[in-house]
């Protein structure tokens, strides 16, 4: 007889299950159960009982989401390294350094020359280097100096067209003319106008010039300060031109023959230059001069002279006296003769 294997309980998952043997038969006639097939488990959901309440299945705790902080942002520090670690390539080539002429050697080499002029010649030479300069470079050597001296003419020309001693001089000269005629007048005659109708018929013109007279004094003041500053700078001009010149003499002896002519045709350029700036300080002076006398003329010539002249001709009538008539022809030459002196 076969018996059947008696199963209890659920069997694990992917085990076979083995036979049950009993014990007293022998093995003889006895057939042994074949492995059952795999079963696979049930999932089996709890039933809940009534009257009883089934316990709550707690879920697991999810893990709290956590949100980025957010962080400043932080360019990271380049790194530097020590100035003592870094060390200059060294190139072979041509070292290219300025010119250090000493006061000594250019004393020697320009005896006589002032000592302004040979400090300022070695500034120029410590600008130059020779084995940095092109054909160009040497082509422009001094051309800025010669630029000052152009903008320094420019300025004398446009100051000279504005020059408040032109119309001066044409009011002097008006007053000289009809100061003239009244003194004229005086002189007496058969067809000329008496003295005091000539001088009622020029006065308000006399005393409108003196008004003009007396406005062109600080114009006269202002226009000499600015000759001043225009003198300074002509002078300043004219030492740098002379100092580049003799740098540029210098030059000649220390270079190579490949540049030595243009060296040479730019030196006389300079000196032709500085003839021209000696030529415009003799005319600043000139010109000075002129207008200071000017400004003597009208402050302390006409304009201290009319009153008395005012003075005299007031009193001028058809039956002026002699001695009256006397008076006032004598202040009236004096002051024609001074302004015809002047003019």
């Amino acid at each position: 007889m076969t018996i059947k294997p008696t199963i209890i309980g659920t069997p694990a998952s992917g085990n076979a299950l083995m036979p049950t043997r009993v014990v007293g038969l022998s093995d003889e006639g006895v057939t042994h159960a074949q492995p059952a097939p795999t079963v696979r488990p049930t999932a089996i959901t709890p039933t809940a009982l009534s009257g009883e309440t089934a316990p709550a299945i707690e879920a697991a705790p999810q893990p709290a989401a956590h949100k980025p902080t957010a962080m400043p942002y932080q360019a990271p520090a380049p790194a530097v390294a020590p100035a003592e670690h870094v060390k200059a390539s060294v190139l072979p080539g041509v070292q290219r350094k300025p010119l250090n002429v000493s006061y000594a050697v250019l004393a020697k080499r320009f005896p006589g020359t002032e000592p302004l002029l040979l400090e300022r010649t070695q500034l120029v030479l410590h600008a130059v280097t020779p084995q940095a300069m092109t054909s160009t470079g040497w082509l422009k050597f001094g051309v800025d100096r010669q630029e000052e001296l152009a903008e320094l003419v420019k300025r004398r020309l446009e100051m000279m067209e504005s020059h408040p001693g032109r119309a001066t001089s044409q009011h002097l000269r008006r007053l000289h003319a009809l100061l003239r005629d009244v003194l004229d007048a005086m002189d007496g005659g058969f067809f000329k106008k008496s003295a005091s109708k000539v001088w009622e018929s020029v006065e308000p013109e006399v005393r409108q010039l003196d008004a003009l007279l007396h406005k062109a004094v600080p114009a006269l003041s202002v226009f000499l300060g600015e000759m001043d500053s225009l003198k300074l700078d002509a002078q300043r001009v004219g030492v740098s031109l002379f100092a580049t010149s003799l740098a540029a003499e210098y030059l000649m002896d220390v270079v190579g023959p490949e540049v030595h002519q243009v060296l040479s045709a730019r030196a006389l350029s300079l000196t032709t230059s500085q003839a021209l700036v000696r030529e415009q300080q003799q005319m600043l002076e000139l010109d000075e001069a002129q207008v200071q006398e000017l400004a003597t003329l009208v402050q302390d010539g006409v304009l201290v002279q009319l009153p008395s002249v005012y003075s005299q001709l007031a009193g001028l009538s058809a039956k002026t006296s002699d001695t009256q008539r006397y008076l006032a022809a004598d202040k009236l030459n004096e002051i024609v003769q001074f302004i015809q002196r002047k003019i």
